[in-house]
């Protein structure tokens, strides 16, 4: 049945995509591809933090076990666009699919597929609806409670998360965004009382300081209701609530070069209220910096070079970890 419903998705998620310039004048085809090569220091929390950012999927999930492995990810991926304009303005819409391929590890090798579309509903205010796709994703050996034998058993889970950004222009420097997400995570059958509906909401505001600087600052408020909440059966339960704070920087150091700054902070409360759950009463607090060059070779070609550094601490003191992340890729248009 999941194989199926996996299927079922992709095939609409491409349909759409070719539907969509029906209803537009002078639709237009191009592509992105791209691909980075990253060195890691720890293999189980490599795709949590690297989408641990208000444009990806802040709250993915993550295993903490004591072991702690290094590797080296290759991350291809392909976006293909079509864009034109309708009578209330241009839209865009695409489909992107990104693998993560490890070297070492490949039981975590995984795909992220996103469609997404935006539009224009006049010169002041846009429109930006995002679905994201990610099946299957291993999370690492955990502790089952649904058998009552306390096995250590593979932990996977499949993400399905729907976005929504209205942008508004302010000014010529001034852009304020509203942030809406909702989604399902639904774990294998071991782990089925974390099945977990989600939804946050936030607001984003940028800043041309200059023409050579831009500022971001960022808020998201999310809450999250697992299936286990006061089950007794399992004493696992991952409900929780999440605060984000995120600021950005954007400095172009050159014609050709730029580069991303980030901070951001997260704390996450779990609300469990099962005294003998390993949940309860537990807080984590996520630091996380990373800086990013870009070089402009071409008007279609770019490479980067990428340095990030995560800290996360936690009153259950087994589930703080620190991670750091270096990586170089490129893109091209066509």
């Amino acid at each position: 049945m999941s194989r199926q419903l996996s299927k079922g998705v992709l095939m609409r998620l491409v349909s759409i995509l070719c539907l969509f310039p029906s209803c537009v004048d002078a639709a237009e085809w191009s592509a992105i591809a791209a691909s980075k090569v990253s060195y890691t220091d720890d293999v189980f929390q490599f795709s949590a933090v690297r989408r641990l950012r208000l444009s990806e999927d802040p709250s993915q999930p993550t295993v903490v076990p004591v072991e702690k492995r290094s590797d080296v990810v290759w991350d291809p991926s392909i976006e293909v666009l079509r864009s034109g304009s309708a009578s209330w303005g241009p839209g865009e819409v695409s489909f992107k699919a990104h693998g993560f391929i490890y070297t070492n590890n490949p039981i975590f090798n995984h795909g992220n597929y996103r469609l997404q579309w935006t539009q224009a509903l006049s010169p002041e205010v846009s429109v930006l609806l995002r679905y994201r796709y990610v099946p299957n994703l291993f999370l690492g050996p955990n502790f089952e409670r649904r058998t009552g034998t306390g096995q250590v058993e593979e932990e996977r889970v499949t993400s399905h998360v729907w976005r929504t950004e209205v942008d508004r222009k302010l000014s010529s420097q001034w852009t304020a965004t509203v942030i809406g997400r909702g989604g399902l995570r639904l774990y294998n059958a071991l782990f089925a009382e974390r099945d977990t509906r989600f939804w946050s909401v936030g607001p984003h505001l940028s800043y041309a300081a200059a023409t050579w600087a831009a500022l971001g600052l960022s808020y998201l408020y999310e809450r999250g209701l697992a299936a286990g909440a006061g089950d007794l059966r399992f004493n696992d339960d991952v409900s929780y609530r999440q605060h984000i704070v995120s600021l950005t920087n954007d400095l172009k150091l050159g014609a050709r070069v730029s580069l991303h700054l980030l901070y951001l902070y997260r704390r996450k409360d779990f609300t469990s209220d099962l005294v003998m759950d390993s949940h309860f009463g537990r807080r984590d607090s996520t630091h996380q910096g990373s800086a990013e060059f870009r070089y402009r070779m071409t008007p279609a070609a770019e490479l980067t070079l990428g340095f990030q550094r995560t800290q996360r601490t936690s009153t259950n003191v087994s589930r703080g970890f620190n991670d750091t992340i270096v990586s170089v890729g490129g893109q091209y248009e066509f």
